[in-house]
């Protein structure tokens, strides 16, 4: 009888050894596809902040933009992309990839920073229609 519960018990924890090793490994993969994420992530906001950086340098002296919703940090400020770069009230220009650093450190999150860059987006083709139609005016 001793046996068999020595056997049992050692029949036991093999499983649970090639458990383990199942779980360790799917756990890995799950490490390398967050950081293939995160990776693509950085990517898509370097092109964002090259979007930016040429958008600002297109604008007017008179042009500005108010990035609505954007937050790089509490409390929430308005922040304005201009010909400078970007500008809160009162407060030193903010170089664009700095911004959208920050912004994207605040966000926290890989889900939270896509959504963020998505807003960015959304306001980058708001801002190049902005400056088409000064252009035509």
């Amino acid at each position: 009888m001793y046996n068999k519960a020595v056997i049992k018990n050692i029949k036991d924890s093999n499983h649970l050894s090639s458990a383990d090793s199942d779980c360790i490994q799917r756990i890995n993969e799950l490490i390398d596809s967050m950081s293939l994420l995160e990776q693509k992530i950085t990517n898509e906001a370097e092109i964002i902040k090259e979007h930016y950086r040429k958008a600002s340098s297109a604008m007017k002296e008179t042009q500005n933009y108010f990035l609505n919703g954007i937050q790089d940090g509490q409390p929430a400020k308005s922040y304005l992309l201009t010909c400078k770069g970007i500008e809160v009230l009162g407060e030193e220009v903010i170089p664009i990839d700095m911004f959208i650093d920050n912004v994207l450190r605040f966000a926290n999150y890989p889900k939270r920073k896509m959504e963020v860059m998505k807003d960015l987006t959304m306001h980058l083709q708001k801002i190049s229609q902005m400056i088409s139609e000064s252009m035509t005016t």
